[in-house]
């Protein structure tokens, strides 16, 4: 008998099948597309890739900032798709490698769960099915984009999230429909490599997740670059033009009418469970609206069914994802422990980018009294402005105690630099222990160090920034 069947072979489920294989289990990962699921093959990671493509391509523009004439800059599109595939290829392989390292056996197709400890694969490849018996099983099957239900969103040149990556020339005119993460960041890759970008928002602001005053901040900047943001804007069609091209045609807060033409439209409004076709009805195992139900342990209504990742319709962010495969496996190995969600760092690789942890600073507000905000901006910081990048801040909420709340930040290398304040956060680390913390120079870490400094008295390198 098995110890563990794992469906799906994304972050969540290979990395539970490599923990589990690493406790000295027996496990099985069936997985019907590609392993690395959603985030390897079609997300995080080939989306980054177009990220630092944008990055490399707007430092080159600017060169001359730094004393360095380099000529004409273009962009070639073969060359970047080239890229991608080769990062997405090699991270694969690696996976593919670690699973076989470990003993995992994998085994491409489609798994049914006939009831608690029993899994029938259909193999891709065709043949007999596969009966798996297992003490064990985590369901990681993930999710996939939502589309828009309005005419024309299943029209040829509309693309639902990340389908963005299949665009193989830069489109002259682009509209992006969404401005949570997905949204922004194809919107602000394109911006750099030369589209004309509109963004339509149905919310009042861009980033629901993001702190107000650092989602205001990266809106201000994306307009002063010639992106233009719709907000409060209720898609009602998209229609196509004369020309072949698309317009967007949307409403604003005041029943206006507000349209874009584009050459290319990308649908970002959400993603949702994909449950692989798994009938968790008849097994019995409770869901919602979102996602699978589970408890502290990962574990649905039926024992020994587990589940982690995009399936339970929470977080919706890879490293997450991991963490809850690898509580699921532990516990289905015996070793019993509880997933713990009050410390997630979270980024946005906007441009700038956004990072942050805790709460927000009206989040903080409604839960403590007498909140204290400190911030620090990077146009004081020294590395920031040696690598041109001085955009942005560093915006820390505590307690008046002084207990950190929640830290954000907006610029450089922002997804770098939050998880020192995460573990200020999970080792419960108030900001005076922080700021006495030395922090290397010249380093853009020296603005958290700064921000610290202001919750209790006042940074060093900047006047009165506290309230």
């Amino acid at each position: 008998m098995l110890d563990a069947v794992v469906i799906g072979g994304g972050v969540a489920g290979y990395v539970a099948a490599i923990k589990g294989a690493q406790m000295g289990g027996k496990v099985v990962l069936v997985e019907r597309d590609r392993l690395g699921g959603t985030c390897l093959n079609r997300g995080c990671i080939p989306t980054k890739v177009l990220a630092r493509t944008a990055e490399v391509l707007s430092l080159a523009e600017r060169s001359a900032d730094f004393g360095v004439r380099v000529g004409a800059v273009s962009l070639d599109p073969v060359g970047v798709s080239a890229r991608k595939d080769r990062v997405v290829c090699q991270l694969v392989g690696g996976v593919q490698t670690l699973l076989k390292a470990w003993g995992v056996e994998v085994i491409r197709g489609t798994a049914r769960v006939v009831g608690p400890g029993i899994v029938e694969v259909s193999r891709a490849e065709g043949g007999a099915a596969v009966s798996l018996e297992t003490r064990g099983i985590i369901l990681a099957t993930g999710s996939k984009p939502m589309n828009l239900p309005v005419p024309g969103a299943d029209g040829a040149g509309v693309f639902l999230g990340e389908a963005a990556l299949d665009i193989d020339q830069v489109p002259p005119r682009m509209a992006v429909i969404g401005a949570g993460v997905i949204g922004m960041e194809f919107a602000c890759i394109y911006n750099v490599f030369g589209s004309k970008v509109t963004v339509f928002e149905k919310l009042p602001g861009i980033l629901p997740p993001v702190d107000d005053e650092i989602a205001r901040r990266l809106l201000a900047t994306v307009r002063r670059r010639g992106m233009v943001v719709h907000t409060g804007a209720s898609v009602e069609a998209i229609t196509s033009n004369a020309d072949g091209s698309k317009r967007v045609v949307a409403k604003d807060e005041s029943g206006n009418d507000v349209s874009a033409d584009a050459d290319a439209v990308v649908i970002a409004v959400g993603r949702r469970a994909d449950y692989g076709g798994i009938d968790l009805d008849r097994l019995g195992i409770a869901h919602g609206r979102n996602g699978v139900s589970v408890d502290e342990c990962m574990r649905t209504t039926v024992p020994g069914i587990y589940a982690a990742g995009d399936v339970l319709g929470r977080t919706w962010l890879a490293h997450v994802a991991s963490h809850e495969g690898i509580v699921a496996m532990r516990n289905i190995m015996g070793d019993r422990c509880e997933m713990d969600y009050r410390v997630v760092p979270s980024c946005v690789f906007s441009m700038p980018e956004i990072a942050w942890v805790g709460l927000t600073e009206k989040q903080a507000a409604e839960r403590a009294a007498g909140v204290t905000v400190s911030r620090f901006p990077f146009t004081a910081n020294g590395r920031a402005l040696i690598l041109g990048e001085s955009e942005g801040m560093v915006k820390v909420v505590a307690d008046s105690d002084g207990r950190l709340l929640g830290v954000h930040v907006i610029g450089p290398h922002a997804d770098d630099l939050i998880h020192e304040a995460a573990a200020a956060l999970h080792l419960g680390a108030t900001a005076t222990q922080m700021a006495r913390m030395i922090h290397s120079h010249p380093t853009l870490a020296e603005a958290l160090g700064e921000a610290f400094q202001g919750v209790e008295g006042s940074p060093i390198h900047f006047l009165r920034q506290r309230r």
